[in-house]
C-alpha cells in the first residue's frame, strides 16, 4: 500500500507537522536542525551525505537543476510505513519542509522519475 502525503504550499512554504507525544517537563521547544538541500541532475546527488540530527528537522530545498525535482522522506513509525514529499519543484523553485520524527533511520530521496535510482538519495538518522 502506498502511503504518500503530498505537503501543500502556502506562499511558497511547505510544512508538515507530525504528531508526537508531548512531554510535560519539555516546556521549551528545541530549535529544528536546518538542512539546506540543492537538488540537481548534474551531480544526481542531494548535496548531502548521510547525517545524524536530533529532534525536528527543517529542510530548505532548492531545485538547482534544469528538470523538476522533489524531496521525499520514507520509513516506518510504529510498524507503519509512511512517505511524505514536497511538491515537485520547477527549476529555481524553493520550498521548506519541517518534520519531527521519532528516533530512527529514514530514507530521503527525489521521487521524480528514476532520480532515486540514479543516486539522488541519502540516509537521515534521527537520534
Amino acid at each position: 500500500m502506498n502511503k504518500r502525503m503530498i505537503v501543500g504550499t502556502l506562499s511558497g512554504l511547505a510544512l508538515l507537522a507530525v504528531a508526537m507525544p508531548s512531554h510535560a517537563q519539555d516546556s521549551t521547544p528545541a530549535q529544528p536542525t536546518a538542512i539546506a538541500l540543492k537538488l540537481s541532475e548534474w551531480t544526481m546527488g542531494m548535496d548531502m551525505a548521510p547525517m545524524k540530527v536530533k529532534g525536528a528537522v527543517m529542510f530548505n530545498v532548492e531545485n538547482a537543476g534544469k528538470f523538476p525535482h522533489a524531496l521525499a522522506i520514507e520509513g516506518k513509525i510504529g510498524g507503519q510505513d509512511f512517505e511524505i514529499s514536497t511538491p515537485v519543484l520547477k527549476p529555481g523553485e524553493k520550498t521548506t519542509l519541517m518534520v519531527k520524527l521519532p528516533a530512527g533511520t529514514y530514507n530521503i530521496y527525489c521521487p521524480v522519475g528514476k532520480h532515486e535510482a540514479q543516486g539522488m538519495k541519502a540516509d537521515l538518522v534521527i537520534e
